[in-house]
């Protein structure tokens, strides 16, 4: 009996592999690399961000991250750009406001805060 269970979990980890690397290669992949614009980054994040995160990232609502002391920003970018489009805590979604290269042109220029 174990060697039949081994033998079908063997099969369920391969076929797991073979689907899931692809799966999470496309995942990971937002749009074809290019080169982040730190200028539009700043401009979006004063008319979007700067309000609750403040002007030079020092947080001004009780919840939102201090980028100038790099809190959250030790998270790799997809995952910050999945808190920004769905929304975190009292932080609003921009799904829809904010295509995903103007979001990681703020989150680079939320990395310069530090």
């Amino acid at each position: 009996m174990d060697m039949i269970a081994s033998s079908v979990e063997e099969s369920v980890m391969k076929t797991c592999w073979r689907m899931g690397l692809p799966l999470l290669l496309l995942a990971c992949h937002v749009a074809p690399a290019a080169a982040v614009n730190l200028v539009q980054g700043q401009q979006l994040y004063n008319l979007h961000c700067a309000a609750c995160h403040g002007p030079r990232g020092e947080g001004v609502m009780p919840e939102a991250p201090k980028f100038r002391l790099g809190e959250r920003l030790e998270q790799p970018d997809m995952m910050l750009l999945q808190s920004v489009r769905s929304g975190k805590k009292s932080m609003p979604p921009f799904f829809g406001i904010l295509k995903d290269a103007q979001i990681l042109d703020v989150l680079a220029y939320v990395r310069t805060l530090r």
